[in-house]
Formats: structure tokens, sequence, C-alpha cells
């Protein structure tokens, strides 16, 4: 169904001859009333629209759609309002010093959903259903512009701190926050668009890393002197961050070139979190459910899992349900652990309690993952490093190598044929070089049926023996 989300859209579809049918997004087509009663609207729906006289009579004659702006959300957050938001359109009203933030979009938002922190109102049906039409809009809006795009998330904890304190710098700690921004900056470089939750922490050193893409590193260092550690409730934060934004763009309220741009799904659940500045697009939406789900499914390209608590464990597990249960023709998303200091890997019986001092936060997982990845074949989807080189090189790899299943045999480029043949080596020299017998037992079988399918592909025996002597393989 076509979209009408301009007025100028609106006169070309009624020029039409018979125009098709469309959706009509949040639109005043009082002015357009008589031209209506001239053409067809069966199967048209109308969301949000003000209406005419006319146009409403055509409506019921037709049996066409519409639903009205319910008018129970903030007057700045309409439910059928087109596109997806900007750093500026959740900001209006804020000040350059990051003051003002009570009368911003963003905090007329959280106080409609919420109570107080971390407590959502007892919402009333119709403004669950006004809340639930906004979020479906964003996310229409959101697939729309992904549509085509090479999509890496990058997930993390909120509370993350920009900058390491001297005791940390003195301990040899892995300054991770401008690990994650020099990881995005180099994705977003090679063509990924940066997927984010949108929040503070990791997550805005996701965007900014994006942000600072092509930058050079006289740019850079002047951004990293001024994202000083902030706590993210307070003036400061917001007003450190226009300013590295100032310094990238010359006005923080202007839009990034897409070469820089990326994604942040942040929500209103976590509104006293503020969305962060440094995102092209900020999809904000009020329920978490409808976001999470979205934020690990789109990432079609890879997911970074930076250190992170419960929220990004929650994130962890779902990518792996969707890697272990693929349908038919799917391929597994790469899952990239950034594994400083041993963050993901500890001893599932190694516990630390409240009394120890510090709390040791980090994460049992990688015992898990590894067993589940076993189970389904998604070993090879799978990478532990703290390197950001390496990260940035397996994405980028795996981009390459995407392997191709029986079912695509047909109309397969040579490009994809070489893709398949590469990966088919790579994994015959893991298993080479493996000490571990049950690991050498997945990676055979693994090499078994990659080559079937390079077989399937056209190679032949002999080809495949001529080639992998030029890379030292038996």
């Amino acid at each position: 169904m076509i979209q009408i989300e301009t007025k100028d859209a609106v006169k070309a579809w009624l020029s039409a001859a018979p125009p098709k049918p469309a959706s009509f997004h949040s639109l005043d087509l009082t002015d357009f009333d008589a031209a209506f009663s001239q053409a067809s609207v069966e199967g048209c729906l109308f969301l949000g629209c003000t209406i005419g006289g006319k146009l409403a009579e055509r409506i019921a004659v037709e049996k066409a759609g519409i639903i009205s702006e319910l008018s129970v959300l903030p007057a700045t957050l309409p439910a059928f309002a087109p596109g997806i938001y900007t750093v500026a359109d959740l900001y209006e009203g804020m000040q350059d010093d990051g003051s003002d933030w009570e009368k911003t979009p963003d905090h007329a938002g959280y106080l409609f959903f919420n109570e107080k922190k971390n407590k959502p109102n007892r919402l009333s049906p119709i403004q669950m259903m006004a809340a639930r039409i906004h979020d479906t809009v964003q996310q229409q809006a959101v697939d729309e512009y992904l549509n085509g795009k090479q999509v890496v998330a990058i997930m993390g904890g909120h509370d993350f701190k920009r900058m390491l304190t001297a005791d940390e710098k003195l301990a040899g700690k892995a300054d991770v926050y401008w690990e994650c921004v020099a990881i995005a900056k180099a994705l977003t470089e090679e063509g990924f668009l940066i997927l984010t939750g949108g929040g503070p922490g990791l997550m805005e050193a996701g965007n900014l890393g994006a942000l600072l893409a092509n930058a050079d590193e006289q740019t850079v260092q002047q951004v990293r002197a001024i994202m000083t550690n902030q706590d993210f409730e307070k003036s400061g934060w917001r007003a450190s961050a226009i300013e590295a934004r100032r310094i990238i763009l010359g006005d923080w309220k202007k839009q990034p070139p897409p070469k820089q741009f990326s994604l942040g799904v942040p929500t209103w659940l976590y509104g006293h979190e503020p969305p962060n500045l440094f995102a092209g697009y900020q999809s904000k939406m009020f329920y978490n459910s409808l976001r999470e789900d979205g934020l690990v499914t789109l990432a079609n390209s890879g997911i970074i899992y930076f250190e992170g608590n419960a929220g990004t464990v929650q994130e962890i597990f779902q990518d792996a349900t969707q890697n272990y249960y693929l349908g038919e023709g799917q391929l597994p998303t790469p899952m990239v652990f950034y594994n400083s200091g041993g963050y993901w890997d500890r001893a599932c019986n190694d516990l630390s309690w409240p009394t120890d001092s510090p709390m040791d936060k980090r994460k049992p997982v990688l015992p898990l993952i590894k067993q589940l990845a076993i189970e389904k074949g998604f070993s090879n989807a799978v990478l532990v490093s703290d390197d950001p080189a390496a990260v940035v090189k397996f994405l980028v790899d795996t981009r390459k190598k995407q392997p191709i299943k029986k079912t695509d045999v047909k109309g397969v480029s040579e490009a994809q044929r070489h893709a398949m043949f590469e990966l088919f080596l790579d994994t015959k020299k893991k298993l080479l070089n493996t000490t571990d017998e049950k690991e050498a037992a997945y990676l055979n079988a693994f090499v078994k049926d990659i080559y079937s399918n390079i077989i399937e592909l056209g190679w032949k025996d002999s080809d495949i023996r001529a080639y992998a002597l030029t890379r030292q393989l038996p």
C-alpha cells in the first residue's frame, strides 16, 4: 500500500488515474475535500488525519478505514506522526547548556508513561492503544529506513563511564568506552549502519563512533577532551554532548550526512535515561518489548556485546534463540563478545556478593552460548575478543563470506561461490590447528557439510585440491 505523508504526495495521488489504495498519515486534508469527493477511496486508510465532510461521506460509502488521532498522548508526540524522531525533535526546547530538558517532548513522553523512575503508569485502554499505535508507526518507519542496509548493533551498559579514573589507568584497565567508539567509527567507514539502544553509556559510545566516521585524529581528540564523566540525569551530560556534536557538525541541531548516520531505539520505560545526542535518528518508543525485539531482529550483520547487566544479557539470549531456531534458508547473526577483562567468561560457580568490595559483575555467559552454538552449528558466527581491529575484521570478513544454503543454489554468482569456498578453507584451517577433540569432531562435520555445498555449486574436486594448495592446506 502506498504511504502518503505530505500534501504534495496527496496532490500526486489525486491526479493519478485511477488512484491506488493508500494510507494517509497525520495530514490535514480539509483543503482537498472537493477533490476527494470525485476520487475513489476504496481500500484506503486514513490515520490521524483531519478530514472534511465530503471525504467523510466518501469514506463511509466506500468503507475505507479511518482512525483519528486519539489525543491522549502528549501534543508533541502524536501517534501518527510520520518519520523517525531526530535529536532536535526530542530535545526541542532544551537550551544549549543542557538545561530545560523538562520542557522537551522527550520529557513529556517520560511523564506520560511513568509514575516515577522505573515505575510505569497504569494507562487507560485508550492510552494504551495510542501508545501502541505510536510505537507501530515508529517501527514501520525504521523498517523502511533500514531496508537494504547492513546493520550492526552495539549493546552495552547504560551506566558505563566515558573516561577512566586515575586509579583505573594505573591499574591498566582497558578504555572500553573509547574502544567502542573506535569500533563503531571503523564499521561505519566500512559501510555498516550502527544500531544501539539509543541511551547513555556504551550505547552513546556506539552512536558517537558512527558520527565520527571519517573524522581526523585531531577532531576525535577534541571531542574526547569534552566528553568528561557526567551524571546522565544532569544538564552537564547533555551540555558536553551538545558541544561535541557542534564540533563534529558545526550546529548541534543539524542532521549528520548519510555516511555518519546511525540509529538509536530508546524507550520511555527507562525515560530517566535520556536519548544520547549522537544518533542520526532516535526512534523512541513507549513499550520496551517491541523495542528489544526490534534491536535484535534488525541487526542483520551482527551484534557486538560490550559490558552490560540484565538488559544486555536479555539481548544476548534473544539473539542466541534466533540463531538456535533458524528457519529454512536463514543464516545466523554474528555474535561478538567484547571480552575485556574476561567479562563474559567467568566460571558459573564463581559468584560475587554485595558484601564484596568492589563487587565483581563479570557474567558467566560464554559457557552456555558456546554450548548452544555447538548444538545448532553456529560456532563460526561467534567471536570472543578484546581487540577492536579483530572485531572489525571479523564482521567485514563475515559479510564477504556469507554461506549459501542448498536451497539458494540457483542463480549463485561467481563471487558467492568463492565466498563459500573461502569459508570452507578457513574452517579446515581451524580444524587442522585445534587440539580439542570435541571441537575437532564438530569442525570436521562442518567441513564436510560445506564441502557438499561447494560441489553442488559447481566446483570440481580437482579445483578444490589445487586451490587449497595455494593456501598451504592439504
